[in-house]
């Protein structure tokens, strides 16, 4: 498998707001000694241009070489920064991907909120997959917050909905909704009571119409002792704590929650000094709590990471740990219950927490051809219609051309362990 960095714009020597240093400089140094290159060590846009790579062989799992997409480089080796109005490096921010709207031919990643030590936001940037470009989508009507939850229901698919979360004043516990057409937010009015404010990013999952909340953080590194599931239904507007059988995890926050199908998984977490490496799971349909003994190559006790689902997959990335902050990224298979190390074939991304992922589809253009049927590219046109290379062989060879759509996990943001804050995107493929 292959990372590859897209932007990387860091602030350096700033410190997080919201979590403590876990690790001595001695520590720190065992841990990323050798592992990173510097961005200015990996090229320049014009020299990958110059350099005419083309990507070949493109499998799930893999991006061995990769030419410019327009005027987004995604290359082996090589960062950059897309163009336009670009967010600042900030931890605490949500990350999520809403499909195409209207005549548009590829969808947006939407990044909310976040903070930095001086500043909690109320921005939103989109990234769009057509284009290739940052913009601002808006800068008012969010509440401030960092560390909050955020979900796409299915009888809203085109907005985002985000709750809890914190500023410098406290936690929150409040809803808003982003309304992307109009660069609105509004806040509904829920008619039951929701759970006690608290922070929850990457700690909660939604299926269809439902928010789910297990946990979270409550002051410094204590989790809330809320053990209960908390469920928001986006139709009704309303909270419930529906009862649960089995035993449930214990407090903590930081930890990854994410659904895939009917089943909602929980791995890792904080509280106070103890970091957990258990995998926990429910099923909503008949709402009972199981912890898991999976085989294989399990992550080891982390928090503040980032997870998604693919298919029958979970992905887990980055993480802190009583001794830094984690490069690593863990593969595990829903039916058969195992973990899974991935092995990357170029340089690592720095190390990171607090940082947001999402699955964003991108369009792979695949060639058969006598001499090789396994040869594919990215499509790389933009909706301007620009594009410089369309992947067609020159010469005799005959070839049919068919395209599909990949997926990759969109990473952004986040910082390590000695204060350094990130802005860069980095993306690698799944299945």
């Amino acid at each position: 498998m292959n990372i590859l960095i897209i932007a990387n714009n860091s602030d350096c020597g700033i410190q997080k707001p919201c979590m403590e240093k876990v690790a001595s400089e001695s520590e720190l140094k065992r841990v990323t000694e050798g592992h990173h290159e510097t961005a200015a060590s990996l090229g320049t846009w014009r020299q990958a241009q110059e350099s005419n790579m083309s990507v070949r062989a493109l499998k799930a799992g893999s991006f061995p070489l990769i030419h410019h997409i327009s005027g987004w480089l995604c290359a082996l080796g090589y960062t950059l920064t897309p163009p336009g109005d670009s967010p600042c490096a900030r931890v605490g921010h949500s990350c999520s991907y809403l499909p195409p709207v209207g005549d548009a031919k590829r969808g947006k990643v939407f990044i909310v909120g976040g903070a930095d030590p001086n500043r909690s936001f109320s921005d939103v940037y989109t990234m769009d997959l057509g284009t290739h470009r940052w913009n601002l989508a808006t800068s008012e009507g969010l509440l401030p917050r960092y560390e909050h939850a955020s979900f796409v229901p299915s009888c809203a698919p085109h907005t985002i909905w985000v709750f809890g979360g914190a500023d410098q004043s406290g936690n929150r516990n409040c809803l808003q909704i982003l309304n992307p057409a109009t660069r609105t937010w509004t806040m509904p009015e829920v008619t039951s009571c929701p759970p006690s404010p608290r922070t929850l990013h990457t700690s909660s999952a939604a299926i269809g119409n439902q928010l789910y909340v297990f946990g979270g953080g409550e002051r410094g590194a204590q989790p809330v002792q809320d053990v209960k599931l908390h469920v928001f239904d986006a139709n009704s507007l309303t909270w419930s704590q529906p009862e649960t059988l089995g035993k449930p995890p214990s407090p903590r926050h930081g930890h990854v929650m994410v659904a895939a199908g009917t089943k909602l998984f929980i791995h890792g977490g904080l509280a106070g000094d103890k970091f957990y490496d258990d995998l926990h799971c429910i099923d909503i349909r008949d709402m009972k709590w199981q912890e898991l003994s999976p085989t294989g190559a399990p992550p080891t006790g982390c928090a503040a990471h980032s997870a998604v689902a693919v298919g029958k997959h979970l992905y887990i990335f980055g993480g802190m740990t009583p001794t830094g902050a984690l490069d690593t990224m863990y593969q595990y298979h829903i039916e058969k219950q195992h973990w899974t190390l991935l092995k990357f074939d170029n340089f690592l991304p720095p190390g990171r927490l607090d940082h947001s992922m999402c699955v964003i589809p991108w369009p792979v253009r695949c060639m058969s051809e006598k001499e090789d049927s396994n040869s594919a590219t990215l499509n790389y046109d933009t909706e301007e219609g620009d594009s410089t290379d369309q992947g067609v062989t020159q010469g005799g060879d005959s070839h049919e051309e068919s395209q599909t759509d990949t997926l990759l996990c969109f990473v952004f943001g986040g910082m390590n362990t000695e204060g350094e804050v990130y802005s860069d995107c980095i993306v690698t493929v799944v299945d």
